[in-house]
């Protein structure tokens, strides 16, 4: 298992090692990123606020209980947990609580020294740098990023005894973190899954016609899916929502815009916006990084789902954008103390202005539905952190809420476009086009249903130049989303985990696809983990959306659009349900791989990367780039609709 850690080294567990005086667990990482800089020795009476986040228990338990509850063939099908059921079931045992607690006290950290969390999942107390690295055997540095824009009290291993090691998720500080930064009042610094525009044309020119065999348009989508075009009116208890970042804005002007050209019954109509730590939206500055993701995603999950409301999950206030972990932490109370401040924007302190607030803990009731077009490189975090996120997605899992993501536009790479590989020595990421295939973030968790993107044959495979040409009788069929843009070339981003296991449900699905596959995967040994969670799990268009976006008609590229098409029709299916007293769909994984047949196979194309041209393939079943295929909207509603 190879982890890239951008900005970072991150703690891998390396292992039980033997000291003279103890047996002691080692967390590191396997080198300090050349992102990071290390300094001089921090003087050891440097204050420190010291947290330590504890393990929840019977997560495995969890997820064995969330494969029941939607398994279809389960008597459990759509038993879904309470929020309180699930707090009861993965908090930390009291008795690991005592021992890490004992720990510390041999440590020299009286009783009266430790607080705990209000959820009681982390300790915290006040140390020194000389105390802390006496206690976990450790030197501190003084780490600057190679930018100059962030400094960090860091080490670059620390040791645990064996007895607590198992009870503790992480401890902070210690390993040097990718830290939330606060913008510049004028730009975004959001990684967000990038979609290209090629060109623009003036939303005032007479309307006319578009062929789906050129562009993607809501008609277009709901010709080629089965989407309906007059939805169910909603039900009060339906509930859709789509994830943005701080400063990352819907323009009304573009909404009605674009309703007026292809769904004009929805003119007037605006997202409900739900404010997460802030939930800044700005309307000071038209520029396509802040308005082009928003614009789209609720143009288009608007336009699908009709009359449904469909709610803005704005995280972040202007001087910090805010992250998915935010959004998870203002589902759940219990949550919010495991938060990692040296990653995760967290708002205890005054802003510049004397502006405090605090971060939202269990404020907001979770959508039945979450899209989320942002992605991530999985090798830019720890793999704790990750799995407590993913933990997180398992509790919604629980509850009932299916959370859809986009599988990114940068192949077997990660990150923002052209994408990053990862270093086969140290597993940490670098900008060449060669090394160790990448995953994606929040793709690569188990408990997510994963949107990898798909063209059609007879649309354009480059963003500079003008959709072809075709004769009225040309077959279209979908094929792997990949184009040209400029000197890079996107692609429909796929492939296996570095940190998370082939889950049980797709077990028999990615088993086949490595055996159809077997001499041409062979070609890729080395590059990838073949025990890890593959991704996508479906695909949808993800080609030559027209939105509208600071006044023009634009064409837009990327897996940002495949995610709330996906999302829409599972709102929808909801919908039918709830009408017909029946429970939502919760987590659609298990049903889909279990039902396959549902959705439209793509056996087309391939994804591209780290120097593979050809890297995973399209074929017949679920494969690394396009997943199951892309949806069947009536035959995924009768299925569903046959269910408790």
């Amino acid at each position: 298992m190879f982890l890239r850690l951008s900005l970072l080294s991150f703690l891998a567990l390396t292992g039980a090692m033997q000291s003279p005086s103890t047996a002691s667990y080692r967390r590191s990482g396997a080198t300090v990123s050349t992102e990071w800089q290390r300094g001089e020795r921090v003087s050891d009476d440097t204050p420190l606020q010291v947290q330590i986040a504890l393990a929840q228990s019977n997560i495995a338990e969890a997820g064995s209980a969330l494969i029941a509850i939607s398994d279809p063939d389960s008597p459990h099908y759509g038993r879904h947990w309470t929020p309180s059921k699930v707090a009861r079931a993965l908090a930390p045992a009291a008795e690991d609580v005592a021992s890490v607690r004992r720990w510390l006290n041999g440590s020299g950290i009286s009783s009266g020294r430790v607080g705990r969390s209000h959820a009681g999942d982390q300790l915290r107390f006040e140390s020194t740098v000389g105390e802390l690295g006496r206690i976990l055997n450790t030197t501190y540095y003084q780490y600057t990023d190679v930018n100059g824009q962030d400094a960090q009290v860091a080490c670059e291993a620390y040791h645990l005894p064996l007895s607590v090691a198992s009870l503790i998720d992480y401890i902070t500080p210690t390993l040097p973190h990718a830290s939330a930064r606060s913008p510049e009042r004028k730009r975004t610094t959001a990684r967000v899954n990038t979609s290209y525009t090629r060109r623009t044309r003036d939303v005032t020119s007479s309307p006319e016609p578009f062929d789906c065999r050129k562009y993607t348009t809501p008609s277009c989508l709901r010709d080629i899916y089965g989407i309906p075009a007059q939805p169910r009116a909603p039900h009060p208890d339906n509930t859709f929502g789509v994830f943005q970042l701080a400063w990352v804005t819907w323009r009304p002007e573009d909404l009605d815009s674009f309703f007026s050209r292809f769904q004009p019954e929805l003119v007037g109509r605006r997202p409900l916006v739900e404010r997460i730590d802030g939930g800044y939206l700005q309307y000071d500055y038209n520029v396509t990084a802040f308005n082009l993701e928003p614009d789209l995603d609720f143009s288009y999950a608007m336009a699908l789902t009709g009359s449904q409301p469909v709610v803005n999950l704005q995280v972040g206030d202007m001087f910090k954008l805010g992250n998915i972990n935010n959004m998870l932490a203002a589902f759940d109370k219990y949550y919010c103390g495991a938060l990692d401040p040296s990653i995760d924007p967290v708002f205890p302190d005054p802003l510049p202005g004397g502006y405090n607030k605090s971060t939202d803990c269990g404020t907001v009731a979770p959508p039945n539905v979450i899209s989320i077009s942002y992605s991530w490189n999985e090798a830019d975090f720890p793999p704790e952190y990750l799995r407590r996120q993913c933990n997180e997605f398992l509790k919604l899992g629980l509850m009932g809420v299916t959370v859809v993501v986009s599988s990114g536009d940068t192949g077997t790479k990660a990150g923002p476009a052209p994408g990053m590989c990862n270093d086969p020595a140290s597993g940490s990421a670098n900008a060449t086009n060669s090394g160790r295939f990448s995953p994606q973030w929040p793709a690569s968790c188990p408990w997510v249903t994963v949107v990898g993107g798909t063209q059609l044959t007879t649309q354009t495979n480059n963003t500079s130049s003008p959709p072809p040409t075709f004769p009225a009788n040309s077959s279209v069929s979908e094929t792997v989303f990949r184009v040209t843009a400029g000197d890079s070339v996107l692609s429909s981003s796929g492939g296996f985990s570095n940190v998370f296991s082939t889950p049980v449900y797709q077990l028999g699905a990615v088993a086949e696809y490595k055996r159809r596959e077997k001499e041409h995967l062979a070609a890729l040994a080395g590059q990838f983990n073949g025990g890890g969670r593959g991704y996508p799990d479906v695909a949808a268009l993800a080609s030559t959306y027209l939105a509208v976006v600071d006044d023009k008609l634009t064409t837009v590229f990327g897996t940002s659009a495949s995610a709330p098409v996906f999302a829409s029709i599972i709102a929808l299916i909801n919908n039918e349900r709830l009408h017909a007293g029946k429970r939502r769909v919760g987590f659609v994984n298990p049903t889909l791989y279990a039902h396959a047949k549902v959705l439209r196979d793509v056996a087309l194309g391939a994804n591209d990367g780290c120097g593979v041209s050809e890297a995973f393939r399209a074929s017949a079943g679920w494969d690394a780039v396009t997943g199951l295929g892309s949806p069947d909207y009536e035959k995924m509603r009768r299925l569903f609709m046959s269910l408790p």
